[in-house]
């Protein structure tokens, strides 16, 4: 898609000033630009889609309510990534986790079906491993390889170090490999 040169393009940070002026609509394209990777996170990290929903609908409400406190120090995106993370594990710490059923989706007519079945156990494996961590091993490691954010921004989004998430990612990265090493004996992965 290409864009348009007559339509100046509004920075983040452009539309939290206009925003915390009162302007909805700034706030609003905000929400737009970030509510499908803030779910994204949050289904990563609870694999549960309707609390990650929920969370993320409640981490857009809370960032509107504090947006008047935001100066900026980080990011939009990491201020509102910390804010959702504070929520899943406020929501994880209050009960235990449950898992949810996950839709299988039919391969395609040209896929054998040993391919997307060996696939399928490859991403579950994967899922299980990820769900081995804990939750600032797997938060990181989310951040990183999902929502492809730099450790600087993924250290504002957990409110850590940046040293403290090159040791978080490299301990992650660690655990990931030893969980699935039963799996790759298996020769699942």
């Amino acid at each position: 898609m290409l864009s348009n040169p007559e339509v100046p393009v509004i920075d983040d940070a452009d539309l939290v000033r206009k925003a915390q002026a009162g302007d909805l609509g700034a706030f609003e394209e905000l929400v737009r630009r970030h509510q499908h990777g803030l779910f994204s996170y949050l289904y990563r990290m609870c694999r549960n889609s309707s609390d990650a929903e929920e969370m993320a609908q409640a981490a857009m409400v809370k960032a509107w309510e504090k947006l008047g406190g935001f100066r900026g120090a980080s990011s939009f995106k990491t201020w509102l990534y910390r804010i959702g993370t504070n929520l899943c594990f406020n929501l994880r710490s209050r009960r235990k986790p449950t898992e949810e059923l996950h839709e299988t989706m039919a391969a395609p007519d040209s896929e054998r079906p040993e391919a997307a079945f060996q696939q399928k156990l490859r991403e579950e494996a994967v899922r299980k491993a990820l769900h081995c961590l804990p939750e600032d091993q797997r938060a990181a490691l989310v951040l990183s390889v999902y929502q492809d954010m730099s450790y600087r921004e993924i250290a504002e989004s957990l409110g850590k170090s940046v040293r403290a998430v090159d040791s978080l990612l490299f301990r992650a990265r660690t655990n990931v490999r030893k969980v699935l090493a039963k799996d790759r004996a298996r020769g699942i992965i």
